[in-house]
């Protein structure tokens, strides 16, 4: 019963004539649960913003986000409350790519002009997100594969791979070693879960209540979310309600004390405590360092 909070186990579906799936996406909001899946992704986000999990890694994502993930490294985006209230302004605009490895036929990568992607598929393991002066060039390529079709759509997926597994400038996201812990299917537990501290972080969240949601006793829950999370219940609440307060001390208006108070802190102490050891820093010199280097 305790071996099961993993989450769903994705399906793609592949056109007849294509031995790669891709497609745009053009949505009020991201409507993906936590998820994982046995192909390699491509993912450009061209318009939303939100928060991201991936793995081990909680964040921020925003316009422009362009990330290449190898199968079974669980993840979900899910957009600020800004999108799901219909607002008209907001719309969500995705290209995604998905492949397999063996899917050009079993030693395909094997080839000695692939050798630079073995690298590749092995920190996609772990969530590459894509940074510097090739992140145009890859982001533009995506959009052509999108359009093309045929053995132009091959020829462009192929440059593709050999521009990312090129660059130097990124990011990796989780943990080493997650993806491969994958193991079995439980869609509700892990989804009832995760939305309900997405949509609550804000209050006062006990671990009795979430336990309850999935039917265990804390004790139980504690156990259960540290050995399928690698993170205890409060450090997870923590890392959420401090990506928001990163998001928050940049896109608003709001000093150190509102945002602690916003994020579902009651104690500026705390607040800033938690938040050094989130980021390093203090919320005010993350702040001024963000904006000394965005120019502002």
């Amino acid at each position: 019963m305790c071996d099961s909070m993993i989450p769903k186990l994705e399906k793609i579906p592949f056109q007849t004539m294509s031995s790669i799936a891709v497609k745009k996406e053009v949505t009020p909001y991201m409507d993906y649960p936590w998820h994982y899946h046995p192909e390699f992704e491509i993912i450009y986000v061209e318009r939303s913003y939100g928060i991201r999990l991936m793995g081990s890694h909680i964040g921020n994502f925003r316009d422009g986000d362009l990330m290449f993930i190898s199968p079974n490294l669980p993840h979900v985006w899910r957009n600020d409350t800004d999108f799901y209230q219909n607002n008209k302004n907001k719309k969500v605009v995705v290209y995604v790519i998905h492949f397999r490895e063996g899917v050009f036929g079993e030693n395909f990568f094997s080839l000695p002009e692939f050798a630079s992607l073995h690298k590749l598929f092995s920190l996609g393991q772990q969530g590459i997100l894509i940074k510097g002066k090739n992140h145009k060039k890859i982001s533009g390529l995506i959009k052509k594969v999108y359009a093309a079709s045929g053995i132009n759509r091959f020829i462009l997926f192929l440059e593709i791979l050999e521009a990312i597994s090129n660059n130097q400038e990124y990011d990796l996201l989780s943990s080493p070693g997650y993806a491969k812990s994958i193991n079995t299917i439980d869609t509700q537990r892990i989804n009832k879960i995760v939305d309900y501290i997405l949509d609550n972080y804000s209050n006062d969240i006990r671990v009795v209540e979430t336990a309850g949601l999935i039917n265990m006793n804390k004790a139980s829950f504690c156990r259960y979310f540290k050995a399928h999370t690698n993170k205890t219940f409060t450090q997870f609440l923590n890392e959420i309600r401090i990506a928001h307060a990163c998001k928050l001390l940049i896109d608003s208006n709001m000093n150190a004390s509102q945002v602690c108070y916003e994020v579902g802190y009651n104690n500026i102490s705390h607040f800033n405590r938690q938040f050094k050891l989130f980021t390093g820093t203090s919320a005010m010199v993350y702040a001024k360092k963000y904006l000394k280097s965005a120019g502002k």
